[in-house]
This record gives C-alpha cells, structure tokens and sequence, in this order.
C-alpha cells in the first residue's frame, strides 16, 4: 500500500488530487500538511504547519511519494519574491525533506511553457523548480503541467 504526501491541498488541483487519493483503494495513507484544516477521513493525516517552519523530524515525512500542487500568482503573492518562495523554495523544501526521510518519488504541477530561461518571473520560476527537482535524485520525477 502506498502512503503520499499532498502540498497544495486547499488549492484547486490539491483539492482534486485529494479527492482522488481518498477514493484510491491502493493509497493507504494520505498526508497533506496545510496551513489551515482540511475535512476529516480516516485515510488522511492533516497536520497543521508553518511553510516557512516545516518541522524536519516530523515523522509523517515518511512516506512513498510527494504529489506537489503548491503554487500561487504574482498578484496573489503580493511581490515577485513572495511568488518564488511559494513556487520555488516550498516545493524545494518539501522534496529535499521527503527526500531525506526515504520518498522515492516526486510528482510536480508545474506549467505549459517553464523555462528556467524565460525572461519572464512565472515561467522561469516553473523551469528552475522543475530542473532543481530533477537533479535532486528521486527514482521516479515528473514535473510538468500535466505528466501521466
């Protein structure tokens, strides 16, 4: 039985990919850590954290893989450099301490068109994460908009 980590779990696809992992008979555990709760389900874990402070030895950590749908607008961040710690720095963070207590496998939502060459802030971000992930290791890394 495999065992998933969701961030972005209050988002529109995290709400989706919740949904779906709750319905999955071959997902044994869901851990989707959030700012704010989510409903409650026997399968699911929901702990309550900072992303600025995620708690390195926590020991929901310990699963199979990540499924990362975090991610924000430029408005909605309010500055260039609030969107890249939302798009960048948190799905870094998460891979790097899923990675470090055994996740094998990393899936991100990234965007049509990332480029870590664009000229412009949102798709480079999106290309930079996506290359920055790929290099981290995992046996199985997708990272793209829409990656089966």
């Amino acid at each position: 039985m495999t065992r998933i980590l969701v961030v972005g779990a209050t988002g529109l696809v995290g709400r989706h990919v919740i949904a779906k992992a709750l319905a999955d008979s071959r997902i044994a555990r869901i851990v989707a850590p959030t700012r704010r709760p989510l409903a409650a389900h026997a399968k699911l874990d929901n702990p309550l954290v900072d992303f600025d402070r995620l708690p390195a030895e926590a020991d929901w950590w310990d699963v199979d893989g990540v499924i990362c749908a975090l991610g924000t607008t430029r408005a909605k961040a309010g500055s260039d450099r609030a969107f890249r710690v939302v798009d960048y720095d948190y799905p870094l963070e998460v891979a790097r301490l899923a990675r470090k207590h055994g996740a094998s496998r990393f899936a991100l939502n990234s965007s049509v068109g990332a480029n870590a060459r664009s000229k412009l802030l949102y798709p480079r971000t999106k290309g930079e994460v996506e290359e920055a992930l790929k290099a981290m290791g995992f046996d199985d890394c997708a990272a793209g908009p829409d990656r089966r």
